[in-house]
């Protein structure tokens, strides 16, 4: 009994035995699926970790060449692709057409008109992107086809120049007596130092960015709306924070100093400080970020004048007046002068060609508009032409009012190209003259106004204005009129200029330095006239003369009628014929090369040409934007 219980039991175990071995040789069959399949994932692991690296390693390629090829832009883009293809080859990616490639397209990176950025391909010239493609065939080590995969990289290197169209240092003198009128008749007086100091310091737009808000951002500099006091002083602060820009750092200081000091703050306008493309400013930024402009240089007399224009645009005209006795073969005369600003100049940072999609000039200057008028008279006694006891008797007194109108001229950056350096470095400048006229006769008590200048011409030209009177015994005794007269100096029908410049701003074929004399067209054309009015008379509307019967029934008195007659037939006429003669061409030759020409041109006008001032071109570090 007890022997057959126990063969049960002994079955039963080796059964569970049995079952035991199959279930162990199902976890290790279990344990051998998942170990594959860790094997695989690791090995899958390995491939995209090698794929993730070749990616990268891709894209560094990409940069590289985008950059490089950045900093050798041409508008045909031949440059471009092949410093990009050899830049990749250094790099260890070397193109073979099939499993290696590599694309270059050439365009703008520019603005895209709602306020973003963006690349377009072939855009309007000057290119200054270049969007780099390269593609690379990658094997799976353990599975999977070859894998293509793909970087692309946008670079941008922009070109930017900075200039001025007219402004220049001029006499002291006409410095601060100009500067004083435009601020409403502040006494200015900065010595020569000073002034040079002003000419010869420069700043850059990163520095005026930097103090012109506590911020110190380009946003923040956009914003800034100043006095001139303000003005001065955001260039005081600029004008220290790199020494190299300018000559004498302490004198442009001291001068700035004082400027901020004595400018009134009053009804002057508010000076905008700077704006993107084509928005009123005093520094108008050609460029679709101020960012661009950073290392762009501008000068401070420059600033400083156009800023003053700014501010008394479009206010009543001032008087100031000159001395001119010194002026070499002219008889003591003196200058009253009225100055106008109808429009301001402005100053150009930027890049070169037009807009996108327009026939606008990204990089503008504009001349001022003004009207400028000269009263100069002259007082001699007539012994100077005649050797009778009459010449102690009789005083002449000519007086020239002369006024000139002159609209607005423009320049722009036409085109700009970067070599291996600044002297090999090209830029071009288109310039288009205002339109100009100078009239003899009685200026315009008022003023005019930007719509009057288009189509002007002279107030009066059929009266006449009184160009001489006549004492005697220091008594009044006559008046001499004579006809208005219009120089048209200017025509709208004068075909743009074309200056260039190299790297540094210095000309390659001159910058037109007042090649236009003013007093010369005014000689020319009224040495002439004077001649003609000399001889004309009273019948054919030429110099007519007045007589003033209050003053003529006291002489009558004590003298003959007819020899008073006599005296002002005789004498009086031809002393102001030969006033007219003989000093009209000095006169107008002096107030050609001491006032009218320097002031002009340092107000940024001429008449006929336009003086472009130009500044080292800075060709714009490679920098990757996509």
């Amino acid at each position: 009994m007890v022997a057959r219980s126990r063969q049960p039991i002994r079955a039963r175990a080796r059964a569970s035995a049995g079952a035991l071995a199959r279930r162990q040789r199902g976890s290790l069959a279990l344990i051998a699926v998942i170990g594959l399949v860790v094997a695989v994932a690791a090995l899958g692991v390995l491939d995209v970790a090698n794929l993730y690296l070749a990616k990268r390693s891709l894209q560094n390629v990409a940069d590289l060449a985008a950059l490089a090829a950045a900093q050798q832009m041409d508008d045909h883009c031949a440059q471009p692709l092949v410093t990009a293809s050899a830049n990749a080859a250094s790099n260890g990616f070397v193109v073979n057409g099939t499993t290696r490639t590599l694309a270059v397209a050439c365009g703008r990176w520019d603005s895209d008109g709602n306020g973003g950025m963006t690349f377009v391909s072939n855009g309007t010239p000057p290119l200054n992107g270049v969007q780099v493609s390269v593609t690379n065939s990658v094997p799976y080590f353990f599975a999977g086809p070859v894998h293509q995969i793909t970087a692309n990289a946008t670079a941008k290197a922009a070109v930017i120049g900075s200039f001025q169209i007219g402004t220049s240092l001029a006499q002291v003198n006409l410095l601060n007596g100009m500067l004083g009128a435009l601020l409403g008749g502040t006494q200015v007086k900065l010595d020569a130092a000073s002034w040079t100091g002003l000419a010869n310091a420069n700043v850059k737009v990163a520095d005026l960015a930097a103090v012109a808000t506590t911020a110190g951002t380009y946003d923040g500099l956009l914003a800034t709306q100043a006095s001139v006091g303000d003005l001065a002083n955001i260039l005081l602060k600029a004008v220290g924070r790199d020494g190299a820009l300018t000559a004498d750092v302490s004198a442009a200081q001291n001068a700035l100093s004082a400027v901020a000091a004595f400018v009134p703050q009053g009804a002057l306008n508010p000076i905008q400080l700077a704006a993107l493309s084509g928005s009123p400013a005093l520094l108008q930024l050609g460029v679709a970020n101020a960012a661009y402009a950073a290392d762009a240089t501008v000068n401070l007399l420059q600033m400083l004048i156009a800023g003053a224009e700014i501010a008394a645009a479009g206010n009543a005209p001032v008087t100031f007046n000159l001395d001119m006795t010194g002026l070499s073969g002219v008889l003591p005369a003196s200058v009253a002068l009225t100055l106008q600003v109808i429009s301001p100049p402005s100053i150009a940072v930027g890049e070169p060609g037009y807009i996108e999609g327009t026939s606008t000039w990204r990089t503008q200057a504009q001349t001022a508009q003004i009207l400028l008028g000269a009263n100069v008279v002259i007082a001699t006694q007539s012994k100077q032409f005649l050797s009778s006891l009459v010449s102690y008797l009789v005083d002449v007194t000519v007086q020239i009012p002369l006024y000139v109108v002159a609209a607005q001229g423009q320049a722009w950056l036409q085109s700009a190209q970067c070599a291996a350096s600044k002297a090999a470095s090209t830029q071009t400048i288109g310039v288009q003259t205002g339109l100009a006229n100078i009239c003899i006769g009685t200026p315009l008590a008022n003023g005019v106004h930007a719509n009057d200048v288009s189509g002007f011409s002279c107030a009066g030209t059929n009266g006449r204005w009184n160009v001489a009177s006549v004492a005697m015994l220091k008594t009044p005794i006559a008046t001499v009129s004579a006809p208005s007269v219009g120089v048209p100096v200017v025509n709208a029908s004068n075909p743009p200029q074309v200056l260039v410049f190299d790297g540094n701003g210095n000309p390659i074929n001159g910058n037109a330095v007042n090649a236009n004399a003013i007093g010369a067209v005014l000689d020319n054309s009224l040495q002439s006239t004077a001649a003609t009015l000399g001889q004309l008379t009273e019948s054919n509307n030429g110099l007519r003369l007045t007589l003033l019967s209050g003053a003529l029934d006291g002489l009558l008195g004590s003298l003959v009628g007819g020899v008073v007659g006599g005296l002002i037939d005789g004498v009086a006429m031809p002393v102001v014929t030969g006033l007219l003669g003989t000093t009209l061409g000095p006169v107008l030759a002096g107030l050609d090369d001491i006032i009218l020409g320097p002031l002009l041109q340092l107000l940024g006008v001429q008449l006929g040409v336009a003086t472009v001032t130009d500044y080292p071109l800075t060709c714009g570090v490679a920098t990757l934007v996509q």
